[in-house]
């Protein structure tokens, strides 16, 4: 296997509906064929290719120097994203390319990294090249972390959950308690079990609303 120390993102410059209607499978058969035919190439230029739904598909052999950055592809992995048509080089990922596949992306720089430990450097061609290509500053992608994907059953929440199950127990030990005092003392402890109340229902309103945005 040749070493292997940096993985080098880029696009196929195609519209989003490109390969609507091809297997993710056809539509790299397809790329080969521009980079066979078109460009004189014996095999596809990128290593990887990621469709627009996040299937990752292979290409080039990884065992072999790819054809996708000019001086730059020995010791380097091509993985090309499927789009990117009339994008810039400042543009966001988010503005060319899908969930699935800023996911698969992840995913797959993830997985090189654990099979070739000496990568260290994730790049775009725009690192090398006065080109657009990927459509998006790899640097600031790769730091960017996703906000969680909001959620609506709010009976999946752990937190809440637990919250719920404290507020009932510690009720049903209270209602033992307040049995047993005397007039004047119940009605000191309805007050201060009023203010608990609403300090307990103010809590779990937060955490519902953070629950809800996804980040417990």
């Amino acid at each position: 296997m040749r070493p292997i120390n940096e993985i080098i993102i880029h696009c196929t410059d195609t519209p989003s509906s490109w390969g609507a209607t091809l297997t993710p499978q056809q539509q790299v058969a397809e790329i080969k064929r521009w980079h066979v035919e078109d460009n004189f190439w014996k095999d596809i230029g990128y290593h990887y290719v990621i469709t627009r739904d996040g299937t990752v598909v292979a290409g080039r052999p990884v065992d072999q120097v790819g054809a996708h950055v000019k001086g730059h592809n020995t010791g380097t992995v091509g993985v090309s994203l499927v789009g990117g048509k009339g994008g810039s080089a400042d543009d966001t990922f988010s503005q060319h390319f899908t969930d699935a596949q800023n996911a698969a992306l992840r995913n797959l720089i993830d997985a090189l990294r654990r099979d070739f430990p000496a990568i260290k450097k994730i790049s775009g061609h725009n690192d090398y090249a006065a080109k657009a290509c990927p459509c998006f500053r790899v640097a600031a992608w790769k730091d960017y972390a996703p906000a969680p994907a909001p959620r609506n059953n709010v009976s999946q929440s752990k937190t809440v959950q637990a919250s719920a199950v404290q507020i009932v127990s510690a009720g049903t030990a209270g209602i033992g308690a307040f049995a047993a005092l005397d007039g004047t003392a119940q009605i000191v402890a309805m007050v201060i079990a009023g203010v608990i109340g609403l300090a307990a229902l103010f809590i779990i309103r937060e955490r519902v609303r953070a629950w809800a945005s996804g980040w417990r």
